[in-house]
């Protein structure tokens, strides 16, 4: 693993580029990644470009064995752009033009822009793009967070809406344009994003946005490309987990050189297992994150492993938290351990580079409070320190970890259509309110990926253009937009021989956003042997009844209830509820070698989790981690195979206790520290927050 952090000799209140470097060395760094954010520093003036500032740092950075990713600086301009071609600010989707002062903040589409970005790349490549100490490229910076919606734009979207559906008339049928006389007679008529409230529009403008970003991205690449020398890796850094609005992280991976994300999540009590109380977490990260859990963490990485390639590939961490995040009133810096934890699992889940934002904390700016490896004095302190023992640490497992792939247990499929179809139309209410959650497909997908972890099961993030095969268990949380032959897929995978678990909201609506005019769940409905015509809102829990072990006294269903009428399926759980009564909550069905379960309603996490375990153990699925057995609920195993056969294991104690955990029976095979080489014995001791690599041999479980 390339391990390192951000460096910007610029901002620093004086020039110490020799000692930060020495301290990057020190620390076992053996990357760096510069260069995205200072594009002022290097073009003061229009067309007065000079690199002599940024080529000090990456001539001596290779003097001293740290490889360098340089970043293309397109996502902060200089004032002068600004003042002297307004036309480069971005018009948002709401109408308004963006001012300057932020980032981000301009039209990437704008020529006038594109201009003056070629001409500063171009520049930079010339000058570093045959320098050996610059390994990679990184093209732009978490592209995506603003829908683009200037005129020229909008007329974009006119075309490219015909190129998707074919005519005008076919647009009309499609979206449903009779409905409140928005029937269009010439693609002029399309209105701008501003005043819709069509769903249908509202998805392929989301996806057209996404093809923006692509776009962007790929012509830095190409421009790249015609200048560096062959085989330079160019990447994009997206936002880990669901990502911005308006970028396309699939595709973005795919089309470039290897999966690069930025990943950040709270950490201090947010990463205690079993998963504490929401509130004593709110506060620990910043607004902008929605989930403040131990899986966040995994559930970013397992992501962003899924980005790249029909079955996911390794990925870079170009950006990870040292210290807090962010935010001047939320101020939570990692435990002592958690640091090294969190290291463990971003490999486990693949991750083959890590590089911290940042090597020195701000003294001013919008990120002054953003910590980084050194704090505002400058002075290494505990936090170098640990990161200092893991890059130690780092450089005695590369030759185990080399190579390394997640294993999986469980698969759960990840729409990026059906996240943006329900943030349109949420079918859920923000807790406590009466208000629509746009988060609720995020609510849904959570839950399930968190019920798949507590019943010791890995996780692979697949997509609907994915390869499933050799997934025995699949989870589909609220698939709701889908064409037929995706559906069909599904059904196809449970005749197989796979246990299917899917959702409420799955197949109710087609790729344009449609709802289908069949009874619900339409393509599914023979192979889910249930069907349903009313639902509704739960405004407060549930009882769950049944005698099948995945519900207890203590089940619940949330949010959402479909009332199931059974067809042949298997009643898993009943409501106790005067309305609900004779439906079906959730059910199951034999489908040729396999079986799909529906889901009608929102379980509580412990259901959910028992529902996963019934699916892996009804399809004779023995989680890798489970020849661990009694391991404390504080501790979570992870499992990756290597390029030789061997398994390793990441074994995590996410609590201030100090824990001891049974050494696995694995037929007599040795289980040694990956990083001392010395062998398990009967038992692993496993201080406050520690986290250990240990590797057994080739034929091990």
């Amino acid at each position: 693993m390339l391990y390192g952090a951000s460096y910007y000799a610029e901002y620093q209140p004086v020039r110490r580029v020799e000692e930060d470097l020495r301290l990057m060395v020190e620390a076992g760094f053996t990357v760096i990644r510069l260069g995205e954010s200072t594009w002022a520093s290097y073009e003061p003036e229009e067309g007065e470009i000079s690199f002599e500032a940024l080529a000090e740092v990456v001539d001596r950075a290779y003097e001293l064995g740290l490889a360098v990713v340089l970043g293309t600086p397109s996502y902060a301009v200089p004032p002068w752009l600004s003042r002297r071609y307004p036309e480069v600010m971005a018009t948002t989707a709401g109408g308004s033009t963006l001012p300057y002062g932020a980032r981000q903040n301009l039209d990437f589409t704008n020529p006038v822009y594109r201009r003056h970005v070629e001409r500063i790349v171009r520049a930079m490549a010339e000058r570093f793009g045959a320098h050996p100490g610059v390994i990679a490229w990184q093209v732009d910076n978490e592209i995506g967070v603003h829908e683009l919606a200037g005129p020229a734009l909008v007329d974009r979207f006119r075309q490219w809406v015909l190129d998707h559906v074919g005519t005008v008339e076919e647009i009309n049928a499609r979206w449903g344009l009779d409905y409140w006389s928005h029937r269009l007679t010439t693609i002029d008529d399309l209105w701008a994003p501003v005043g819709n409230t069509n769903p249908g529009y509202a998805l392929e403008w989301g996806r057209f946005q996404e093809s923006l970003t692509v776009e962007f991205v790929s012509w830095q690449r190409d421009l790249l490309r015609s200048i560096l020398p062959e085989g330079v890796p160019v990447v994009h850094d997206v936002v880990a987990g669901d990502s911005l609005a308006a970028t396309g992280p699939r595709a973005i991976s795919e089309a470039l050189d290897h999966t690069a994300t930025n990943i950040y999540f709270p950490m201090q009590d947010a990463l205690a297992l079993p998963d504490p109380d929401p509130s004593l977490t709110q506060g620990l990260g910043p607004w902008w994150l929605l989930d403040r859990t131990a899986s966040t963490m995994a559930w970013r990485a397992d992501t962003a492993y899924s980005l790249r390639g029909p079955r996911g590939s390794s990925f870079w961490v170009t950006e990870a938290q040292a210290g807090t995040i962010g935010e001047h009133a939320t101020n939570a810096p990692p435990y002592p351990g958690q640091l090294k934890l969190v290291a463990h699992s971003l490999l486990a889940r693949g991750a083959d580079l890590l590089a911290y934002w940042h090597w020195h904390t701000l003294h001013y700016g919008a990120e002054t409070y953003w910590q980084g490896v050194l704090g505002h004095d400058l002075e290494p302190g505990r936090i170098f320190a640990e990161v200092s023992d893991i890059g130690a640490e780092l450089r005695r497992l590369e030759p185990v970890v080399a190579g390394l792939v997640p294993d999986a247990d469980v698969a759960v499929l990840a729409s990026r259509d059906s996240l943006r179809a329900l943030q349109f139309l949420p079918p859920l209410q923000i807790p406590g309110t009466d208000r629509p959650d746009p988060h609720s497909y995020h609510r849904i997908l959570m839950r399930c990926y968190d019920a798949a972890l507590g019943a010791g099961a890995q996780v692979r993030i697949v997509h609907p253009d994915s390869d499933w095969s050799g997934q025995s268990v699949l989870v589909v949380p609220a698939l709701y937009i889908a064409d037929d032959a995706l559906l069909e897929r599904l059904v196809a995978h449970a005749r197989s021989g796979a246990h299917v678990i899917v959702t409420f909201r799955t197949g109710y609506a087609d790729e344009w956003s449609r709802v289908r005019a069949t009874r619900a769940p339409g393509v599914l409905r023979e192979a889910v042997g249930a069907s349903y015509q009313e639902f509704t809102t739960l405004t407060r829990p549930v009882p769950l009844s049944g005698g099948h072990p995945v519900t207890d006294e203590s089940s619940t269903g949330e949010g959402w209830a479909d009332v199931l009428t059974t067809e042949g399926a298997e009643v898993v759980a009943g409501y106790e509820h005067p309305f609900l009564e004779r439906a079906a909550a959730i059910t199951s069905n034999e489908v040729g070698a396999g079986r799909m379960t529906w889901v009608g309603t929102l379980p509580d996490a412990g259901t959910m989790t028992r529902l996963i375990g019934w699916a892996l153990a009804e399809r004779d699925v023995t989680p890798a981690a489970a020849v661990w057995q009694d391991v404390p609920e504080s501790v979570r195993v992870s499992s990756a195979t290597t390029p030789a056969g061997s398994t390793l294991w990441f074994v995590a104690n996410h609590s201030w206790e100090g824990v001891e955990v049974a050494a696995p029976d694995l037929a007599g095979r040795s289980v040694t520290d990956a990083v001392t080489g010395r062998g398990l014995g009967g038992s692993l001791t496993l201080a406050a927050w520690e986290s250990r690599v240990l590797v057994s041999a080739p034929g091990s479980p």
